[in-house]
């Protein structure tokens, strides 16, 4: 089976859609989850000029969900409100595009709370269930993606809860080196994931900050790894 390959890319255009045509690589579209976007008067116009570009387009387009400031676990209402909001309008936006598979992230923030990890994981299981019946209607698959839990247990506690096939995961390889304390290996996290695995962000960095480089610079140790999906 060929594993498809596709680049983000920030703000795509005609050149841009040419050059991954002719190299067989699908994209994953980030422009819609700018906030500047998503508040921009003429958004209509840019999703309109996106359905314009990307009509004719033969390889994979997936699109990264809205994430910046959003809160699924917030117990302000009102922030709750707006991180509702966001995910609907991304999943609008998907929808207009003909798009079916999104990229969403957790928004994870570390806690020393005794039993904050169940907590976190129950109220991410309640707040991803009101989408279902867009979801469900659109066949649409969200990929809930990785950026400061600790290991795969977190996202995969969510998953398990959901017990749904249109939830899977997106691991990222580098936000799993650079935001944890454990580092651990992304050879333990797709391990770990298992059935729940669905899509990859591949890339590294030295274990600072979220550098984005190549798989084949940075520090992060992917022994064992791309073997996984080699046969």
């Amino acid at each position: 089976m060929k594993i498809p390959l596709l680049v983000s890319v920030a703000d795509v255009t005609p050149e841009v859609l040419t050059r991954l045509e002719k190299a067989e690589v699908g994209v994953e579209l980030s422009y819609f989850s700018y906030p500047s976007t998503l508040e921009a008067p003429d958004l209509a116009q840019k999703i309109q000029a996106y359905q314009d570009m990307l009509h004719g387009f033969s390889q994979p387009i997936t699109m990264h969900g809205a994430f910046y400031d959003l809160s699924i676990t917030a117990r302000d209402p009102k922030v709750l409100d707006v991180t509702r909001f966001r995910i609907n309008q991304s999943l609008d936006i998907a929808i207009q595009l003909g798009i079916k598979k999104l990229v969403f992230h957790t928004n994870y923030s570390h806690s020393r709370r005794p039993g904050y990890k169940g907590y976190w994981i129950q109220k991410q299981i309640g707040f991803w269930k009101t989408f279902l019946p867009k979801i469900e209607a659109n066949d649409l698959v969200l990929h809930l993606e990785n950026t400061q839990e600790e290991d795969y247990s977190f996202i995969g506690g969510i998953l398990d809860g959901l017990n749904h096939p249109n939830f899977k995961t997106c691991y990222d390889t580098g936000h799993s080196h650079c935001f944890t304390k454990e580092q651990n290996q992304p050879l333990s996290w797709i391990k770990g994931y298992g059935k729940h695995l669905s899509y990859i962000h591949l890339h590294s960095n030295d274990g600072t900050i979220d550098q984005h480089v190549a798989f084949t610079k940075g520090i992060v140790n992917f022994e064992g790894f791309l073997k996984r999906f080699v046969r």
